[in-house]
């Protein structure tokens, strides 16, 4: 069987798997087909529960249950803080696990890692690496200085970015956006020839998620009108025409543009760009959009690394911002979709840089969190059950497609950087989504249980702590608030099975009223939870999922949870040497498994805490280290016999002893 010299693994957050391997077979993802056509496609591969981002991506890269690593959730709680209180799950130096590029050093092996969540601080010493403090390189969800937001409430979720999301500039009225108010243009120097009228706005900067203070900055909008009406906008650093960054018409994007910007940390080099969507003939609406601001270094380990990243037409933008514009109707779906694409486009260079410039990497492994906030974003427009109308139907499914073949595009170059016959490819997720359905909140079901209680503190709503047994928290757990353990802890130790009992008889009491189902598919104690991969200090002291019939895309699902178009199992794609062709595996795997298959093909030290098995039917040859081991111990045979021979032959020599005498003359 041939050894695999190299892996690349790429990771896709929260694509739906089944509808991607259509798209895939249908020829509209070329990439993706002939990956499934030249391996394996896994039908059935499970993930971890909850099905959610930093645990199940942690169990990728380590081969290891939640339980064991310890990314318990999207965000963190450990023993002695507050029950109210969690901090974002982005922080490698809360996996108790070992990585498997960690493992690989052992055999002097180089990784690269790019935009890996909860993988910053990088760990090891032969590793390159490009983000992993958040969903997207410059966004951070563990501060640059290592430290953490603390988060209160159930569902909080805090991240910032380097400098800036995407801004809206705007004549009408937008949530969220900047409104500006167009006037006729004064103190104008260097207008262009045949300029009869101009009319201008200013473009007060606002950065609402920045990590550091930025320095007040102001842009000036330039309107022209040749005579026929204003056909061109104009982005200016001052009123004079020839200091203009961005000359654009109606659907036009700027070039890359890089800028300086003054921060409290000192000045940042950033990139990003500009299009404009709207101008009316008068003059008097425009709408001009300003992608995410992504700082161009602060990211990367070796810290240099950054400085040979930059290209001429991408760059490393935070782009959650980007599906909130689309909804909040700041960029219609092309524009979503041009912005989406530059992204991935960016991480497609960086990877092929990056693989030029440390040509004896062993281990690429990177991340695109697009699907995932895609389907947060709209995928109730994607499913004809949810869609509020045929119409709008129609255009998201092609808005699904179009992002599919970005990503495919997105492999398409990277996996033209390597030689496939020697190469080791793995697409995969770290779950699946579904739509939004009906509404369940458990905290209601405790508070009518008379395990949780609420007071009232300047018209907010708080937690009463004096009275409350039991609090939700994160995706799937809810806490016994323990005397001893827990700040302003009330339940007794000697009370504390009772109280868990309480909580579990709640959950499973609950019927909805709407549609008369039992939303909690099944509550269990905290050590029966193990068989879910879930045990130790880090986890609730219940654990509880849903029927896939309530709430969002994905977290307390299991990853066999279907509803309409949703469907919350994993992505698993691998081909390459040692491995069958054209062949769909339909038992069922786990990320777990993938971690031990990887090293028993490339024949890499295991992860210290790698708990899954190798995937021997995806094998082309399961017994081909049998055989190998059985033909090396037979060699050794032949030779220890041979040895033994040509010992017996030398020592023999060595008996011999000849006297020759010579007669005397």
């Amino acid at each position: 069987m041939a050894k695999p010299e190299k892996l690349v693994l790429i990771g896709f957050d929260a694509p739906i798997a089944p509808r991607l391997y259509e798209y895939a077979v249908e020829g509209h993802l070329p990439n993706l087909k002939r990956l499934v056509e030249g391996g394996v496609y896994f039908e059935n591969c499970l993930v971890p529960y909850p099905t959610i981002t930093p645990p199940n991506w942690t169990t990728v890269v380590t081969g290891a249950w939640p339980g064991t690593h310890g990314i318990t959730c999207f965000n963190m709680h450990k023993p002695g803080m507050p029950l109210d209180q969690t901090y974002a799950a982005f922080d490698s130096r809360d996996c108790q696990a070992e990585y498997l590029w960690e493992a690989a050093e052992r055999e002097g092996k180089l990784a690269i890692v790019l935009n890996y969540p909860s993988t910053w601080p990088p760990r090891g010493r032969n590793v390159v690496q490009v983000g992993g403090a958040g969903l997207a390189v410059n966004e951070w969800r563990i501060n640059p200085d290592l430290s953490h937001v603390a988060e209160v409430g159930t569902y909080a979720s805090w991240y910032g970015v380097t400098l800036c999301e995407d801004m809206l500039f705007s004549t009408e009225e937008y949530p969220l956006a900047a409104r500006i108010e167009v006037k006729e243009g004064e103190g104008w120097v260097n207008l262009p020839v045949g300029v009869k009228r101009a009319r201008e706005a200013r473009l007060d900067l606002y950065f609402p998620r920045a990590l550091y203070r930025v320095k007040p900055t102001s842009w000036w909008l330039l309107l022209l009108d040749y005579g026929s009406g204003f056909v061109e906008a104009a982005v200016c650093r001052g009123k004079d025409y020839e200091t203009a960054f961005a000359k654009l018409r109606v659907g036009e994007w700027s070039p890359l543009i890089k800028e300086v910007f003054e921060t409290e940390k000192g000045p940042i080099r950033a990139a990003f760009k500009i299009k404009l969507l709207e101008l009316s003939s008068d003059g008097s609406k425009v709408k001009l959009y300003v992608t995410p601001i992504g700082a161009l270094s602060g990211w990367s380990y070796p810290e240099d690394v950054a400085s040979k990243l930059e290209f001429e037409d991408a760059y490393p933008m935070p782009s959650h911002g980007v599906y909130r514009a689309l909804n909040l109707g700041w960029i219609d779906e092309e524009t979503f979709l041009e912005v989406i694409d530059m992204e991935h486009r960016w991480l497609a260079k960086a990877a092929c840089r990056l693989m030029e410039l440390y040509p004896s990497w062993s281990i690429f492994i990177m991340h695109a969190h697009c699907p995932d906030w895609a389907y947060h974003a709209f995928i109730n427009k994607v499913d004809p059950k949810t869609a509020p109308s045929e119409e709008v139907n129609k255009t998201y499914l092609r808005v699904e497609l179009e992002f599919y073949k970005s990503l495919d595009r997105m492999v398409g170059e990277i996996l033209s950087k390597v030689d496939l016959s020697k190469t080791l490819v793995v697409v995969v997720s770290d779950h699946g989504a579904k739509p939004t359905t009906h509404r369940f909140d458990v905290r209601e079901v405790l508070v009518k249980a008379g395990l949780l209680a609420y007071r009232e503190e300047g018209g907010v709503k708080k937690v009463d702590w004096s009275r409350t047994k039991a609090v939700p928290q994160r995706a799937c757990y809810i806490y016994v608030n323990l005397k001893g353990r827990d700040p302003g802890g009330v339940v007794e130790p000697s009370e504390y099975d009772k109280v868990v009992d309480q909580v579990i008889e709640a959950l499973y009491d609950y019927t909805d009223p709407e549609t008369g189902l039992k939303p909690v598919l099944f509550a269990l104690r905290r050590e029966d939870a193990r068989v879910l991969g879930l045990y130790g200090d880090r986890v609730g002291d219940v654990v509880f999922a849903l029927r896939p019939e309530f709430e969002g895309q994905h977290g307390p699902f299991l990853p066999t949870a279907k509803w309409g178009i949703g469907d919350l199992r994993g992505l698993l794609i691998m081909a390459g040497p040692g491995l069958k062709r054209g062949v769909r595996v339909s038992r069922t795997v786990w990320l777990t498994d993938i971690v031990p298959t990887v090293c028993y093909l490339m024949e890499l030290p295991i992860p210290k805490d790698a708990e899954g098995a190798v995937i021997y039917q995806a094998l082309e040859d399961p017994d081909s280290k049998v055989r190998e081991l059985e033909e090396l111990r037979k060699r050794c045979e032949e030779l220890k016999e041979k040895y033994e021979k040509l010992k017996a032959a030398v020592e023999a020599e060595m008996r011999l002893t000849h006297t020759y005498f010579m007669k005397e003359v």
